[in-house]
């Protein structure tokens, strides 16, 4: 029997921990408390369709000039929406993206470097892959040089007191299993940054989470003294995460509750 996701569908985890099968943008309206919101969109430059693993529903940038209801700054406002004050959107991004992703923040909520006050976009980071010779990745397709990783946007709703010093530029391994899934990021970037600005008890909020890198790097960094909400509209992404959450090593599996459910 498929699962109908007309409607969100929150699956339980833990105590104060859940994966949502459902519209991100919907979901992320019931919420005002999110310390943390960790976004990996499914935008959808020009021509990426079907392309470097993409497998799932996508939408454009900006909505104005396509026929879609959704858009990526339609789930950024979204996003922004959600965060308490002084709460943090950390946010991955390729080339095409990252120059609209920024300005748009800029443009919307400020940008902090101009005066270093008030909130908006902060800076951006990046995750950088390594080869098993410890050497930057090249294996990303591309004629004009190799990505090798990926670049991240940081940014804050308003004026923030969560002070952190964690590196936003991080190097590790590539992620090399990918659970059924088509687009898979590491735990670890996401490991040090959520567990340098969250506290115990907060809420980390991962909209359109697939794997739900950042879920996991919560669960890494604070057990069982984090609340956490996952949104993802494929039953596939919540099958390829409970997959992970049992494969991964640093995840205690036995402390979360993960279903199956038919896809």
């Amino acid at each position: 029997m498929t699962m109908a996701v007309n409607q969100p569908h929150p699956i339980s985890l833990a105590d104060r921990k859940e994966y949502v099968i459902g519209d991100a943008v919907e979901v992320l309206s019931s919420i005002d408390d999110a310390d943390v919101i960790c976004l990996d969109d499914a935008w959808s430059r020009p021509y990426r369709g079907g392309q470097f693993g993409v497998e799932y529903d996508t939408h454009p940038f900006d909505h104005e000039n396509n026929d879609s209801t959704t858009s990526t700054k339609i789930v950024v406002d979204a996003c922004m929406d959600a965060l308490n004050h002084g709460g943090w959107l950390i946010a991955d991004a390729d080339d095409w993206l990252l120059p609209r992703l920024t300005s748009y923040l800029m443009d919307e909520y400020g940008d902090v470097n101009e005066d270093y006050g008030g909130g908006g976009y902060r800076k951006v980071g990046s995750v950088t892959y390594l080869s098993s010779d410890d050497t930057p990745d090249r294996s990303t397709p591309g004629m004009y040089g190799s990505t090798g990783g990926y670049s991240v946007v940081f940014g804050h709703k308003g004026e923030t007191e969560r002070r952190w010093s964690e590196s936003v530029r991080q190097v590790v391994p590539r992620q090399r299993e990918k659970f059924g899934w088509g687009s898979v990021k590491p735990i670890a970037p996401y490991q040090k940054w959520i567990g340098d600005i969250l506290n115990p008890n907060d809420h980390l909020v991962v909209p359109c989470a697939g794997t739900a890198p950042a879920a996991l790097g919560a669960e890494v960094a604070f057990g069982t003294s984090i609340r956490y909400t996952c949104i993802d509209n494929e039953v596939n992404a919540y099958n390829a995460f409970r997959r992970r959450a049992r494969q991964e090593p640093t995840v205690d599996a036995e402390a979360l509750n993960l279903p199956e459910i038919p896809s």
